[in-house]
């Protein structure tokens, strides 16, 4: 048996493989094989870690955590200045731009778990995650002062949640209307009339 910090690594990239290959090849002609080949293994090596694809995907899906919560988490923690943490916030939930493979490799997984979300915690909790994460840091922001919100914390971090993922889908479908500067600057915009505070300029 792999040592642990070698199942890490290689469930980290057999889900690499697997962005690429959906990046390449529909989301639906997804299989273990085609993963297994990518990385030069067997099958069933792969299938030790991921007894099928769905196994596979909500894992993916999941990789929104690390991505969109942790990472976003470890990113404030550089600043104790509020109006800049929330400007950081909202810039590290949007893909980096068209060609960002991982934002729409996630997504893609999000989306293959269906509209039955009462049926799906691990896929629900993704989203209610990073609202919490949002809602936290106004609800912060207003005790300390720095913001005065125009609506409760936890509606201002649902409605910049809908925005992120709306604009952040927008951008990687290649909508040639929708850059990410220009969501980052509508979503600013928002943020800045819903926290009644002016935000840094981020990229």
């Amino acid at each position: 048996m792999a040592r642990p910090n070698k199942q890490v690594e290689r469930r980290g990239d057999i889900m690499d493989a697997a962005i690429a290959l959906i990046e390449r090849h529909d989301l639906a002609t997804l299989k273990l094989s085609d993963v297994a080949a990518e990385l030069g293994l067997t099958t069933n090596a792969v299938r030790y870690y991921f007894k099928d694809v769905s196994d596979l995907l909500s894992e993916l899906a999941l990789r929104s955590d690390v991505r969109f919560y942790d990472e976003r988490l470890r990113l404030g923690a550089t600043t104790e200045d509020l109006p800049t943490r929330l400007a950081l916030t909202i810039a590290a939930g949007l893909p980096t731009g068209p060609e960002d493979a991982e934002w729409r490799a996630i997504w893609r997984a999000v989306l293959a778990a269906g509209f039955e979300l009462d049926q799906r915690s691990d896929v629900q909790g993704i989203y209610h995650r990073q609202v919490d994460l949002y809602a936290d840091l106004l609800a912060a922001g207003e005790q300390a002062g720095a913001f005065r919100l125009t609506g409760s914390a936890r509606d201002i971090a649902m409605s910049l949640m809908a925005m992120e993922d709306y604009f952040g889908y927008r951008i990687v479908a290649r909508d040639p209307a929708l850059s990410r500067s220009t969501a980052l600057r509508l979503m600013r915009q928002y943020a800045e009339v819903a926290a009644g505070v002016a935000l840094p300029e981020t990229v």
